[in-house]
């Protein structure tokens, strides 16, 4: 889908550039009084034609991308990657990975029975580098049940993560280098961000991430952080208010003297 989308994109930019050549050498081989001078504005409607095609049709393919996208995700939701583990040869990695979850997250009742699918995933080589294990449970409580249960794997070496897609992967690894690692994390496979305005956004592209604003937050002087607001407006009123303040001299007030009859 995305090869298809890249090639229409290829389509719109070459068929541009030769319908702007074309218009070029009929303006200057018909002059403007000739009777047949009326193929410039035949020309231009037909080139506006033709983009509007392109351009619905590119609409289309995204809503498409965007179905496609969706169907992955929900047949990767009863799926999870372990990182880190060892790899032997002549391995069981389903054996392995009950192994991990009875003795680390205390699941006695997890069981080879429970896991659908696994292997490691990649090609083998000799690097030190352990492919990451792909398990997909049967039951969907189970998969949740571990995945909200992966803090007491820390200190083990072992992680775990979300089978993204790849659209939804390189959104949160822009997140991350956005926004940091314990502002971004993934659900149900999508990327969740909290923004520096404190909300939570749900995105699921690397647009979506870069379309979430930049806001500063401010501290006043007594060291209290105040409502944030843009960077922009933040700093320039602050640089009024300080000048203003600044030349502005205080009124001096004369103490009344007694009255006197």
């Amino acid at each position: 889908m995305d090869q298809l989308q890249k090639s229409i994109e290829q389509l719109a930019t070459m068929f541009t550039s030769q319908m702007n050549e074309f218009q070029r050498e009929v303006r200057a081989s018909i002059p403007a009084a000739s009777p047949s001078s009326n193929i410039n504005a035949q020309f231009s409607a037909f080139r506006t034609f033709v983009m509007t095609a392109l351009e619905n049709l590119q609409v289309q393919l995204q809503i498409l991308s965007r179905q496609q996208e969706d169907m992955e995700v929900r047949s990767r939701r009863n799926i999870l990657l372990f990182h880190g583990v060892p790899q032997v040869n002549n391995e069981d990695p389903a054996e392995i990975v009950c192994k991990i979850l009875n003795e680390r997250l205390s699941l006695a009742e997890v069981t080879v029975s429970n896991i659908k699918r696994c292997h490691r995933l990649g090609r083998s080589n000799n690097s030190d580098k352990h492919r990451a294990i792909c398990v997909k449970f049967f039951d969907q409580g189970l998969r949740n049940k571990i995945w909200y249960g992966k803090s007491k794997l820390k200190g083990s070496g072992i992680t775990l993560s979300e089978f993204l897609t790849k659209g939804r992967h390189e959104a949160f690894v822009a997140a991350r280098k956005r926004f940091g690692v314990s502002r971004s994390w993934t659900k149900d496979g999508s990327v969740v961000v909290v923004g520096p305005d404190g909300k939570h956004h749900r995105v699921v592209t690397v647009a979506e991430v870069n379309a979430i604003p930049e806001v500063v937050g401010s501290v006043n002087s007594a060291g209290d952080a105040v409502s944030a607001e843009p960077a922009s407006f933040t700093q320039v009123g602050v640089r009024k208010q300080t000048s203003v303040a600044s030349i502005t001299p205080k009124p001096s007030v004369r103490p009344r003297k007694p009255y006197r009859k």
